[in-house]
């Protein structure tokens, strides 16, 4: 059993599970946290604004991945790229101290978001239906935390 789980499908399977639950559980207590603060932090309308771009692109690129793969993999990347922005405008570099509790567990989830892209771009074949998958399963994750930068 400990031999299956150091590589093969199974392993995929264990770890991207594990991920899954995380991004539950931080998006979760994302939520809860965000209900329960009263008051915004940072005016973060550039991110909502940023974040339902790329929310479009991502299911583009998804939509579009049997077909054009190319446009997967370049998407990817501009996620990367976007979340490593946002979090270095989120943590305001000096200017806001504290993100603050909500502000924190964002960071957080948007650190796993471009974790899973990263995997899913260098680990699997551009095209292959497991990096299909996955190019859909990050653009419905990063629907859902799109989602909690509307919420009240």
């Amino acid at each position: 059993m400990r031999r299956a789980l150091r590589s093969g499908p199974r392993r995929e399977v264990v770890v991207a599970a594990t991920g899954v639950a995380l991004f539950a559980v931080l998006l979760g207590l994302r939520v809860a946290l965000q209900l329960a603060d009263p008051s915004p932090g940072a005016p973060l309308g550039w991110l909502r604004l940023g974040a339902v771009l790329l929310l479009g692109l991502l299911v583009s690129a998804a939509a579009v991945g049997r077909r054009a793969p190319g446009v997967g993999r370049v998407v990817l990347r501009v996620e990367q790229a976007a979340v490593f922005i946002a979090v270095t405008r989120l943590l305001g570099l000096g200017a806001q101290p504290d993100p603050g509790r909500p502000g924190q567990i964002l960071i957080a989830l948007l650190g796993l978001h471009a974790v899973g892209a990263i995997v899913v771009s260098e680990e699997l074949p551009s095209g292959s239906p497991p990096w299909r998958a996955g190019l859909w399963g990050l653009a419905l994750s990063f629907g859902a935390l799109t989602a909690t930068l509307f919420a009240p």
